[in-house]
Parts: structure tokens; C-alpha cells; sequence
């Protein structure tokens, strides 16, 4: 839960990020099933920079259509409600990290790191039969967005932060309670909730740090190994959790200092007994699992080059 303290700081900020109006009203156009191609081609148009880039995308060699897409109409058809999402919120994040100064962080590992978790989020979508892959991919890229909150606004805690990690080999998540009574989380899940941005997405950022056994206190009889995706209550929440917990296996959190025994939703009981025996058999569906979330991080990187260039 979010400190008092740090909600009011956070409340006097003049300068937290917002949604520009056009890329708002883009994303609550692309949860409106019932709005046409051409409804959501006029909305994109008044954004020229908006327009360029997705007709970049578009017109790319990631897609490989034959003739060239000349309007936002027919890109939006070509497209489809999943990769302009993704566009949108790339765009949005790519100019929170053009703000930030690199003193205390690596900006670009932490780009490349949220890059990855959204493609291992949008992976781990179709393979665990979650409908909206777009929205996962969403979740994964912005979960931690409220650690570019505190480097922003609270470089004093967040230096703090960073010595006591340090001084006593603590993860981010148990330093941060320490110093400010919430976490990262707690922050993003807030600025998520002023983007105005799906609940399902709002819990999500709020939740992936914590135990699903801990959630889950009221079924008791459920055991670590007796998780059943299906029955799961938080399906998104426990994709990004799994989709950090890859991050860290194939060394994407070395912005981090030191991740021991940090705390994910679901992805270690459902992960670690899997990921020993993987040791043992590397041509195992697991190993296989993290090659196709590697290529699929490949593809996401070659969209948002697209984007940041466009």
C-alpha cells in the first residue's frame, strides 16, 4: 500500500509524466471493440508524429507487405488492436526515459530490461492462452515504471536505497520498504491509476512483488505444486511476475543490485523446480520456453528501434 507521506509527494509533483490527450484518447479508443477502423485512423491522424510512426511500423520489414501502406486506415487494419497498443504505450514510456539522468542507473539496461518483460509478457500470454497479448505486452514493458518515479522525484530515498542494498545485500523491493514504508509498486500501480490505465493493468503493477500464496491465503489447500492457471484471480499479474522472473534468469536485472530472494507473485513455484531440472536436459520444454521468449524479445526490439527512430 502506498505510504501517506510519499502519496502526498507524489500529489505535489507538477512535473510526474502524463498521457498526452491524442495518445489517451488512442487507448481508450482501442478498448471500444464497437469503433470502427476508420473512427480510430481519424483519432491516430491528429498526431502527426503518432501517424509517422505507425506508418513506419507498418511499412517495415518486420511485417513484409508487398506494396507500400500509404494510409493510417489501412495500417490500423494491417496492424490490429494488439500492436497498436503496444505502439502507444512504447511511445509513452520512450519519452519517461528520454527524461531521466543516468548517475545513479543504467537507463538503457532498465529500457532493454522493460522491453524484455514485455515480450516475455506477450509470449507467455499465448502460451498460457490469456486473449489479450497486447495488454500483457503493456503490463510487462510498464510494470516497474514507478522505479523511474523514484529515480526522478526521490533521488535522496532513492540513493538511500541503493546503500542499503548495498550495505546489507537486501533486494529492491524489502530496501525500499525500509526507506519508504512502500515500494516501487506501490508507486507504479498510483501513476498507472492517473493514466487512467485497465484496473486489470493498475493490479498488475501493484501486485507482482507479492507472494500468490500470500494472496491466496483463504485457499488453503492449494499447494505450491498444485497451481492451476485457470483458477488463478490475478491471470495478468501472474504473467508479469513470470515474465520478470525470466528477466532475471537470462540477465536482464543486472540494472539491479542485488536480486536474491526477491519476492514475485507466482513465477517460483511454478518455475524453479523446472528451471533446476533444466541443468540436466537443455533441449527440455523449459530450455526451449526461454528461446522462444529470447526471439520474441528480439522481435519487440527490431518494433521499438522502429518507433524511437520513426
Amino acid at each position: 500500500m502506498l505510504d501517506a507521506k510519499i502519496r502526498r509527494k507524489l500529489e505535489s509533483l507538477t512535473e510526474l509524466p502524463t498521457i498526452p490527450t491524442i495518445m489517451s484518447q488512442v487507448l481508450s479508443a482501442l478498448d471500444n471493440p464497437k469503433l470502427s477502423a476508420a473512427q480510430l485512423a481519424s483519432i491516430i491522424e491528429r498526431d502527426q508524429a503518432l501517424a509517422a510512426k505507425v506508418l513506419k511500423v507498418a511499412n517495415s520489414p518486420f511485417y513484409g507487405f508487398a506494396r507500400r501502406i500509404s494510409t493510417i486506415d489501412l495500417a490500423v487494419v494491417i496492424l490490429g488492436v494488439n500492436a497498436l497498443k503496444e505502439i502507444v504505450m512504447s511511445l509513452l514510456v520512450q519519452k519517461f526515459f528520454s527524461r531521466l539522468r543516468a548517475s545513479l542507473f543504467d537507463v538503457k539496461a532498465f529500457w532493454h530490461y522493460s522491453v524484455f518483460c514485455g515480450a516475455a509478457a506477450r509470449l507467455l500470454a499465448r502460451k498460457l492462452g490469456y486473449k489479450l497479448a497486447g495488454e500483457a505486452f503493456v503490463a510487462g514493458l510498464t510494470h516497474d515504471i514507478g522505479i523511474l518515479i523514484l529515480i526522478e522525484h526521490f533521488r535522496t530515498k532513492f540513493t538511500e536505497i541503493r546503500k542499503l542494498q548495498s550495505t546489507l545485500g537486501l533486494p529492491l523491493v524489502m530496501a525500499e520498504k525500509k526507506v519508504l514504508n512502500c515500494t516501487h509498486a506501490d508507486i507504479g500501480a498510483w501513476i498507472a491509476e492517473r493514466w487512467n490505465l485497465p484496473s486489470k493493468l493498475c493490479v498488475a503493477i501493484s501486485n507482482h512483488h507479492i507472494s500468490y500464496l500470500e494472496i491466496q491465503k483463504n485457499i488453503s489447500e492449494m499447494t505450491e505444486h498444485e497451481v492451476n492457471f485457470n483458477e488463478i484471480d490475478q491471470p495478468l499479474t501472474a504473467i508479469v511476475s513470470m515474465a520478470e522472473w525470466f528477466a532475471d534468469q537470462l540477465g536482464f536485472k543486472k540494472w539491479d543490485m542485488y536480486i536474491g530472494n526477491t519476492p514475485y507473485y507466482l513465477s517460483k513455484e511454478v518455475f524453479e523446480d523446472l528451471n533446476e531440472d533444466d541443468i540436466l536436459s537443455p533441449d527440455s520444454a523449459f530450455e526451449i520456453l526461454k528461446q522462444e521468449i529470447l526471439e520474441e524479445f528480439q522481435k519487440a526490439t527490431i518494433l521499438n528501434e522502429l518507433t524511437a527512430r520513426a
